[in-house]
């Protein structure tokens, strides 16, 4: 009897695991893009802006804001090519396309925004400033 009874769990737990391990290889491999926002004049950190990461080609867009350090984080993006897009009353809007998210790598991209004054009467595509750097 307890013979039967460890295979009847066996043949229950197995394709539980099965499904579990399948799951996993979906093909929703996931990695994470994250920053800091600060001004590009006084270099001090900005919170309330709005950060935007877009799969071209696709309705998948997650939204989040900076914090009071000028943090923003997106966890589970997929791994794929985004849009980031950045906005902040009182500053230029800023979209960057192809910012490559890779399977469970770290992506960290910072932004120095300019004040819309400062970049109102000049088309300078060097503001908001980017950096991008990849960390394993």
């Amino acid at each position: 009897m307890r013979k039967l009874t460890k295979w009847l769990l066996l043949l229950l737990v197995l394709p539980l695991a099965l499904c579990v391990k399948a799951n996993t290889g979906n093909g929703k491999v996931e990695g994470i893009l994250h920053g800091y926002v600060t001004d590009a004049v006084t270099k001090k950190p900005l919170s309330g802006v709005t950060v935007s990461a877009l799969v071209p080609g696709t309705n998948n867009s997650r939204e989040v804001t900076t914090n009071a350090d000028g943090y923003y984080r997106f966890a589970q993006l997929p791994a794929a090519q985004v849009t980031v897009q950045f906005d902040k009353k009182g500053y230029q809007s800023c979209k960057r396309p192809n910012i490559t998210v890779k399977e469970k790598i770290s992506v960290k991209l910072n932004v120095e925004f300019l004040p819309e004054v400062l970049g109102s009467d000049s088309d300078n595509s060097e503001y908001p400033l980017l950096r991008l750097m990849q960390a394993g």
